[in-house]
């Protein structure tokens, strides 16, 4: 028994599949399944039950799984410790609200509480960081919403979601008027695409209120959080946005926002990691860290 053989074998059971597996590791299916049939040759034991139709774990692999995942947290742990390089290193995966609003005054911030370490920033929309973290590439996340995962998800930042619209006399006239939400939602309407955490929370949102997204004026779709903002203030249409992405443009007088009333939408942003997956310490610390930053935030 080797830890090639464990890798293997832990890997093929956190996705469920062979060939996931040997995706995630850079091998081929049939490597992987040669490193689970000489762990069933040494132990003397079936570990998985293989079918054309599902993939089903036995008792005694779910053991063998438990004591593989202790092995390997045991194994990175060593290399991590002593290794200097990993000290150094952090890998950090944010969102587009979180990296363009919050992710400047952490990095500042722990820069002088750990200025040795090097961070490694990765940007995507909030289900690709999630699945990041899931598969190891970085060692936390901060995203704008939650996912059906292995992950823990703690609350970090509260971010309120708002209406945000060109500021001409259209939306000016519409605003002292006191118009309705269902008034705005017949305006042209600027959609993100893609699996943002923006996204999601406000189709979840519509969703609650019965309203389909098919019924929206949508004339925009943009994967792209700054063009979208760009497109509202070249008088494209209205977006629901995060309110930390538009306030210093409504302050400029750029566009405008429009509360959502009495659907006033407050969502949590999460710190995402991996708990049953040894942290380095740096890792952990980061972790600490961020759970106390909004008390930072709030002073």
């Amino acid at each position: 028994m080797d830890f090639h053989q464990l890798e293997a074998f832990a890997y093929t059971v956190e996705n469920k599949s062979f060939s996931a597996a040997a995706e995630k590791l850079y091998l081929t299916q049939p490597t992987i399944s040669a490193h689970i049939r000489s762990l069933e040759k040494e132990l003397k034991v079936r570990l998985i039950k293989r079918t054309t139709k599902e993939f089903e774990i036995t008792a005694d692999g779910q053991r063998l799984y438990e004591y593989a995942v202790n092995i390997l947290h045991l194994r990175n742990k060593a290399v991590h410790e002593l290794s200097d390089d990993y000290k150094k290193e952090l890998f950090l995966g944010v969102s587009s609200v979180p990296g363009q609003c919050v992710l400047p005054g952490i990095l500042s911030d722990y820069h002088h509480k750990a200025p040795e370490l090097h961070f490694h920033i990765y940007q995507s929309d909030s289900m690709e960081i999630i699945q990041k973290v899931k598969d190891g590439n970085i060692d936390v996340g901060i995203v704008g919403t939650t996912a059906e995962s292995d992950c823990v998800f703690e609350p970090f930042v509260l971010d309120e979601l708002v209406i945000a619209a060109p500021n001409t006399a259209h939306y000016q006239r519409m605003l002292q008027a006191g118009c309705s939400f269902d008034e705005l939602l017949k305006e042209p309407f600027i959609m993100r695409t893609g699996s943002s955490g923006t996204k999601l929370e406000t189709e979840r949102f519509l969703s609650g209120l019965n309203i389909s997204i098919d019924k929206l004026n949508i004339i925009v779709y943009l994967n792209d959080a700054d063009a979208l903002r760009q497109c509202i203030i070249q008088g494209i249409g209205i977006s629901i946005i995060s309110r930390r992405m538009v306030e210093q443009l409504e302050q400029q007088g750029l566009l405008m926002i429009f509360p959502l009333g009495k659907y006033k939408l407050i969502r949590n942003l999460y710190i995402v990691y991996m708990e049953n997956r040894y942290l380095p310490k740096n890792t952990s610390d980061f972790i600490l860290f961020l759970k106390e930053y909004p008390k930072r935030e709030m002073l």
